[in-house]
């Protein structure tokens, strides 16, 4: 009975999986190179040869809003710090690459992040249909081993995704475009809601990295990113990741 309770949790994780993975660009799919989380410690996450450590989250009732429009429902701030090192040995193959260690590893990018969640308007019609519309806004600073700074902006609902951008402080160019996909259609019928969001981020219209939000992670990096827009990538998406953007993404 064991063995077969299992089996359809693996079944139904991989189904949950595939249909995040069906509603990322194609040719990032095809064409990209994918990375897969592997086994780190204890409120560490490794994905290939990438290291996300010293993560601190916390919320609290109070803050300063964030939110375009300003309502009188309750919201929760969310606080979120960590630090994302590459190995500068070792290869990835398959999703899989050498651990990084602290004598091979670069100095680290360091992203600092706020996020307020709101209740959603009409709480108890959603709840009705199982679906989930608190509405969601964040504001992210990352800062390269070079001390360049980064700013990532997004706003949103959870049930519908969230949209935003990501650009250098100085002198305010853009990076990526923010797209993160919280519903899929079916057959040309109405959206439905994904079993947990998928951020895609864009080059003017090309895809060019994405990210399940949800365990276990994987991400993909287009053959155009160069080992810095990598990074920056994989810094924005870890902090989507870590974000309070699904039901149970927070603290998770």
């Amino acid at each position: 009975m064991l063995a077969l309770v299992g089996l359809w949790t693996l079944s139904a994780c991989a189904l949950e999986q595939r249909m995040a993975v069906d509603v990322i660009d194609a040719p990032l799919r095809e064409k990209g190179e994918e990375v897969r989380s592997s086994e780190a410690p204890r409120g560490e996450l490794r994905l290939g040869p990438y290291e996300v450590s010293s993560i601190v989250q916390r919320n609290t009732r109070e803050g300063e809003a964030l939110l375009s429009d300003v309502q009188p429902r309750p919201s929760t701030f969310f606080h979120l710090d960590f630090d994302l090192t590459q190995a500068q040995a070792g290869a990835v193959d398959g999703g899989s690459a050498e651990s990084p260690s602290p004598s091979a590893a670069s100095k680290p990018w360091h992203a600092s992040c706020v996020a307020e969640r709101r209740v959603a308007q009409n709480v108890d019609f959603a709840a009705a249909a199982d679906e989930g519309h608190d509405e969601v806004a964040l504001v992210c600073t990352l800062v390269d081993p070079k001390a360049s700074r980064w700013s990532l902006r997004a706003e949103g609902d959870v049930g519908r995704g969230l949209s935003g951008e990501v650009r250098r402080a100085e002198p305010g160019t853009l990076a990526f475009s923010v797209e993160v996909l919280a519903r899929r259609r079916f057959f040309g019928a109405v959206g439905r809601e994904l079993p947990f969001p998928v951020v895609q981020l864009r080059e003017e219209r090309t895809a060019t990295a994405a990210m399940l939000l949800d365990t276990p992670e994987r991400a993909w990096f287009g053959p155009e990113l160069g080992p810095e827009r990598r990074s920056l990538a994989l810094a924005v998406m870890v902090a989507l990741r870590l974000l309070p953007l699904g039901e149970t993404a927070f603290l998770r």
